[in-house]
């Protein structure tokens, strides 16, 4: 079963070998509460300091304890909302899964990050696109909308146009702002090389403050290169608009008519 983007489809036709992901299982069995609900789960991802364009998402190769095996591409890590139960920091497979990640992009020479964990469903990430053991897929989709949640069942909604827009923007550039999608929201990071330094608290101020006029949230914490002046969130629905970044643009028109103004008197 597959469920995604076109682009993503090539993932129906890639098997794992999860023997050693169901060892791991296994060996937990008695200390996991409600074990049938929990899966091995190994998540692999390009060094995003210095190849995250290329491939900004996150591939992950899930086990369940019945051996139902799945391939999902993510949004964000599942291990950076729910921290793994057991982690597995040294496993035999990991070369094998690096190849196969290095397949799917169609680029064997990049250097991956793999970790390997234990977690139990549902995953707190949204699914680009999704393939495996249909009954356990189709089990977890109908669980995620009886519960108004969003995991795998997100990868129906991606379609061309909407996997477009998040690989442009997911660690991209908008404008005068750095982007980063993640499972919060679009997140804006307002970074203006031509403000000097003296002047930077006083166009953060700026910020701030028509950040509460297009009634917006600051953006969370991002590990990025660049000097922010400020930054602000939309929510992640947004991608789904006609006109996603309205507000956004409304926003950096004012914030340069502003700047122009105070311009004129330094």
């Amino acid at each position: 079963m597959y469920v995604g983007p076109e682009k993503f489809k090539k993932l129906e036709k890639i098997d794992f070998d999860g023997s050693e992901l169901i060892a791991f299982l296994e060996s937990k069995k008695e200390r996991l509460d409600v074990y049938h609900r929990h899966v091995a789960v190994v998540s692999c991802h390009l060094n995003h300091t210095e190849h995250f364009s290329n491939f900004p998402f996150y591939f992950n190769f899930i086990v369940t304890p019945s051996n139902e095996k799945v391939i999902g591409i993510s949004i964000s890590l599942p291990m950076s909302f729910t921290p793994a139960i057991y982690k597995m920091n040294d496993f035999g497979k990991k070369e094998e899964f690096i190849r196969l990640c290095g397949e799917l992009i169609g680029n064997t020479n990049e250097q991956w990050i793999c970790q390997c964990g234990i977690m139990k469903l549902p995953l707190k990430t949204r699914f680009v696109a999704v393939a495996g053991d249909e009954t356990f897929l189709n089990k977890e989709m109908f669980s995620e909308k009886v519960f108004g949640a969003e995991s795998f069942s997100f990868a129906k909604r991606v379609n061309g146009r909407v996997l477009e827009f998040l690989e442009k923007y997911k660690d991209g550039q908008y404008k005068i702002c750095r982007t980063i999608i993640n499972d919060k929201g679009i997140n804006f990071f307002v970074v203006d090389k031509k403000v000097p330094d003296e002047f930077r608290a006083l166009y953060s101020e700026v910020i701030s403050l028509l950040r509460k006029k297009y009634g917006l949230s600051p953006a969370k914490y991002y590990p990025i290169s660049e000097r922010v002046i400020g930054s602000f969130t939309l929510e992640f629905e947004t991608m789904f608009s006609n006109a996603p970044f309205e507000r956004v643009d409304r926003l950096l028109e004012d914030y340069e008519r502003i700047k122009s103004d105070i311009a004129k008197y330094f």
